[in-house]
């Protein structure tokens, strides 16, 4: 099964009360409206969504809520994880339920070799029941999503895609060479024009959280050859990173009220966000192109 239909995957926060202590549905419900207006695709439980600071029963609970929703839209599960048999149980948690695809990152502080990432994924695809996608993020998991494991993979009927976060198109190349069968989503907002000309079959979006259509058109754009070079695009994705993310995108998402409030959880602080001006000059920038 292939999901190629979908090209822009909404990396979607997971938003709290004001205390922290518990999921705020209605406003996830209202973000996820707009993404199916967009018509894109949602991933759930990404580091954007803070999945590693959520306990089993809330990513569980959040799971069940958004597939009652029965949302027009195909949505993606993240599997985060360094211990084999609670990502295994949470693979065979998701089993039950009418999701799209996964989101398997690469292990995180183990920093494992070629076989290591291997025999992982190996034993995570074996289980899964929907297509995975792998992600690169060698900043946050310490190592890269090797080439040669991409290789050792690239036949496994589970094996549907990457999302590679690494920063240069260098990687995406590398990945298509070893692997041609297999489709790379651009993993960085402000890389979409450069690894969209280099192959990318679609991208994995944070600021497709504020922007939904905006961003929609604008990969869109990229990925059919018009390579559209619009300063206001990078001077909103860098504003998104003045601070760890999700924590500016959530302070955005509040400031024009999409959300209830801007919480997030330690070890990540709203405190480290240095102003609320710079997201509210480019918000102005990107509504007069919406």
């Amino acid at each position: 099964m292939k999901l190629s239909s979908t090209f822009l995957w909404t990396a979607c926060v997971t938003p709290f009360n004001h205390s922290g202590d518990s999921i705020d549905y209605q406003s996830l419900q209202r973000l996820l409206t707009m993404q199916v207006e967009a018509k894109n695709g949602v991933v759930l439980l990404g580091s954007t969504g803070e999945g590693l600071s959520l306990t089993d029963s809330e990513k569980r609970e959040l799971v069940e809520f958004v597939c009652k929703l029965k949302l027009d839209t195909k949505v993606i599960v993240g599997v985060p994880g360094v211990n084999l048999y609670q990502t295994l149980e949470w693979l065979d948690f998701c089993k039950d339920i009418p999701i799209h695809g996964y989101l398997m990152t690469t292990p995180i502080y183990a920093k494992p070799g070629t076989m290591g990432q291997t025999l992982w994924f190996e034993k995570l695809l074996e289980t899964a029941h929907v297509p995975a996608m792998l992600y690169n993020i060698p900043s946050r998991a310490g190592v890269s999503l090797h080439a040669e494991t991409v290789c050792n993979l690239s036949s496994h009927e589970k094996f549907w895609a990457i999302k590679d976060s690494s920063g240069t198109v260098d990687t995406l190349a590398h990945y298509k060479k070893v692997a041609p069968n297999i489709e790379v989503f651009c993993g960085d907002d402000n890389m979409i024009s450069d690894m969209a000309a280099k192959g990318a079959a679609g991208l994995v979006s944070v600021a497709s959280n504020i922007w939904p259509h905006v961003v929609h058109e604008y990969a869109k754009q990229c990925l059919s050859g018009k390579n559209p070079q619009v300063s206001v695009w990078q001077q909103a994705c860098k504003a998104l990173f003045i601070a760890s993310n999700p924590i500016p995108t959530k302070a955005l998402l509040h400031d024009i009220g999409l959300i209830e409030h801007r919480t997030v959880r330690l070890p990540l602080s709203t405190q480290d966000l240095p102003s609320i001006e710079t997201l509210r000059q480019v918000n102005a920038w990107m509504e007069r192109i919406d």
